[in-house]
């Protein structure tokens, strides 16, 4: 094995400890503290008319009566094996909830991280090319301005738009994506359009400011007065040397954008992981809270993940780190 291979193992290894570990801090602050609202979950599945015995044996077939430890390490197995517990409102298995309802909130997600790759980078390139011309002024305008709007306001701003001046779309119609494929997509755009416009504000602005410092760099200078065209200079040094910034905020985006589509979802009427949560929230259902915020935090500290080990397969100097 190469010294080189040896660090890039080194370095996945010590990230994917890091991984875990965040994961197993974050599973049993969550446990914790759901564990300690006041509130009978035992009492609350069977209702106020249940007898004292009806709720101390619901209790002891849940481990509620057991040390808030050996709750914790029940719990952790099941989350091995796919068993996030009963929710109490629903009495459905967490993971089934959960599951019913991903596609809206992965599908939001993907289609508005699609947005903002693809119109956030080429401006980005075309407002760095000629930094404070009119068109990098207007570029630079529109996403303060976008930056500055939160993406529930856009989502009224838009409804009111598309379905109320040029009604070419009904907020609330969905189809699951088995039934209908079409309709799942295009119901999914318009939130996802809200969700990503503020986005693609904060990406131009940090790409822009990448692309603007590798422009103006010493090893660029060298590369034109080499004879190398603007675009060879673009394509084969300025887009790979922004690759670390670039991935950086793409992450930071992604786990922004998660949590975005929970609130855009109440907006558009949307049965998503939002819904879910407020609804959970509503009726105290702390099994399914605690599964459901175990879950973003998976997906957050994985993005966070990829994020490392991309940036150090782009920047070997990350590595030797």
């Amino acid at each position: 094995m190469t010294d080189k291979t040896s660090r890039n193992l080194r370095y996945v290894a010590i990230k994917l400890i890091e991984l875990i570990a965040t994961l197993l801090l974050v599973s049993f602050l969550t446990f914790a503290a759901f564990s300690i609202i006041p509130g009978d979950a035992a009492r609350t599945m069977l209702g106020p008319n249940a007898t004292p015995d009806q709720v101390e044996h619901l209790r002891e077939q849940l481990g509620l009566n057991e040390p808030l430890i050996m709750q914790y390490l029940h719990w952790l197995g099941g989350l091995f094996t796919g068993n996030l517990g009963m929710s109490v409102a629903y009495k459905m298995p967490v993971m089934t909830l959960i599951a019913e309802r991903l596609p809206v909130t992965i599908g939001m997600s993907l289609i508005a991280t699609i947005m903002v790759i693809v119109i956030s980078y080429p401006l980005a390139v075309l407002s760095a090319r000629k930094p404070g011309k009119a068109g990098d002024q207007i570029c630079s305008f529109l996403g303060h301005v976008l930056f500055a709007i939160p993406p529930f306001v856009l989502s009224l701003l838009l409804i009111l738009l598309t379905s109320k001046a040029l009604k070419i779309f009904t907020v609330g119609r969905y189809a699951a994506p088995a039934q209908n494929f079409g309709l799942y997509v295009a119901s999914l755009i318009l939130p996802s359009f809200a969700i990503a416009l503020p986005k693609i504000a904060m990406t131009f602005k940090f790409m822009r400011s990448a692309v603007i410092e590798q422009n103006n760099s010493e090893y660029v200078k060298t590369a034109k007065s080499h004879g190398l065209s603007n675009l060879k200079i673009l394509v084969s040094h300025v887009l790979p040397n922004s690759n670390v910034s670039s991935i950086t905020i793409l992450s930071l985006v992604l786990s922004d954008i998660l949590g975005g589509s929970l609130i855009v979802e109440q907006v558009f009427n949307l049965p998503g992981l939002g819904r879910l949560l407020l609804s959970a929230i509503a009726r105290r259902d702390f099994p399914l809270l605690s599964g459901m915020v175990f879950y973003l935090a998976l997906i957050t500290v994985i993005l966070y993940f990829l994020s490392d080990i991309l940036a150090g397969m782009s920047d070997p100097r990350i590595r030797l780190k």
